[in-house]
């Protein structure tokens, strides 16, 4: 269900229950000929009805992060888009390399920056590349070295 149908279904929810509950305290009150009593029970119950509904929505709409965890096939896509672009893409360069949304290809290079797959740097003109370490390029991995040289001499 998206997001905003969740808030909107929420909302519905939420008034016609206080509604609902409120005629029925009301009736059952001023049947019995406690009218006061009737007024401030309905008006405690309303504010209650609002708190609960903003408690509702602010939990149905999460915040704007889009959750990755079932995107495993679309983080392979994009790891290996980003090795044929040597290790080096925006998220723009992602999104249409890979048939995303950009929101979905910053949210999953994004996930891959927390995990440690890769690095953002930003370019001289502002934007924002992300950058993986492990995907070199044919030059990089042919000047690798053997860590160990450097300890025998």
């Amino acid at each position: 269900m998206s997001r905003g149908l969740s808030k909107i279904l929420t909302l519905v929810g939420t008034v016609l229950f206080g509604v609902m509950t409120l005629a029925m305290l009301v009736m059952a009150l001023v049947m019995s000929g406690q009218m006061l009593v009737a007024i401030l029970l309905a008006i405690l119950f309303g504010v209650l009805t609002v708190f609960c509904g903003y408690t509702a929505l602010q939990l149905a709409g999460g915040d704007d992060t889009l959750d990755v965890s079932g995107l495993s096939q679309e983080r392979s896509r994009l790891l290996r888009f980003a090795s044929s672009r040597q290790g080096r893409l925006t998220a723009e360069e992602a999104a249409m390399g890979c048939n995303l949304s950009v929101r979905q290809a910053q949210a999953i290079l994004d996930d891959l920056v927390t995990r440690g797959s890769a690095d953002t740097w930003v370019s001289d003109g502002g934007s924002l590349v992300y950058v993986f370490r492990g995907l070199l390029g044919a030059e990089e991995k042919e000047s690798a070295e053997d860590p160990m040289k450097f300890l025998e001499s």
